[in-house]
């Protein structure tokens, strides 16, 4: 299994079973990187913020960019697995922000 499905079968099950991860790309990559690691017997908790960024292709981790694209994705096709209305509001403002800032 190559490592974009992956990710998005983890992203997906935390969307579904974690209502958290809905709304924090941070805390969803961190559920992300501790289901790897701890599937390899590594502590995500042990390794220091540095350490882990500056390693997350040697640690086999998706780039955190990748985990927050599976998760939109994930949330146009699945409604349901969406943020609060008040995260999704947020981050309508900020899409919109981004649009004006790229023109």
């Amino acid at each position: 299994m190559d490592e974009i499905t992956t990710t998005i079968e983890l992203v997906k099950f935390f969307l579904i079973n974690d209502k958290h991860s809905r709304n924090s790309d941070n805390y969803l990559f961190y559920l992300v990187a501790r289901k790897i690691l701890g599937s390899k017997g590594i502590d995500i908790d042990k390794i220091g913020f540095k350490d882990l960024f500056l390693s997350i292709k040697e640690y086999g981790l998706p780039q955190y960019e990748t985990v927050g694209r599976c998760r939109r994705k994930l949330q146009h096709d699945f409604p349901d697995l969406s943020g609060c209305e008040t995260v999704s509001m947020q981050r309508l403002l900020n899409q919109d922000t981004f649009s004006e800032f790229a023109i």
